[in-house]
């Protein structure tokens, strides 16, 4: 899974937010990690573990939709077929156009 927002401030300046669950942790086998700030390549990160796949899932469903409320809107996202089926119209209404 990736997800990758964006949001435009009033003075012009884009701003990130990116979603992945790429990389395992040694703790909790249900983890992602998000980066955020003005140039993902030199962003902030942080990572969240849960003990339950079902409580990784409404987590991140839970930010990605305070994201949206915050006015970022989906840039890029790529969820396998078995992934979060009730996200995706979500992440197609608030889609980069």
């Amino acid at each position: 899974m990736m997800i990758t927002l964006y949001r435009i401030d009033p003075q012009g300046a884009t701003h990130y937010y990116s979603l992945h669950d790429r990389q395992g942790h040694l703790f909790s086998p249900h983890c992602f990690t998000v980066s955020w700030g003005r140039n993902l390549s030199l962003s902030r990160e942080k990572t969240y573990q849960y003990d339950s796949q079902k409580d990784m899932d409404d987590g991140i469903r839970k930010l990605v939709l305070k994201k949206f409320r915050a006015g970022y809107r989906v840039l890029y996202s790529y969820l396998r077929p078995d992934e979060m089926e009730d996200l995706r119209p979500e992440l197609g209404r608030f889609a980069a156009r």
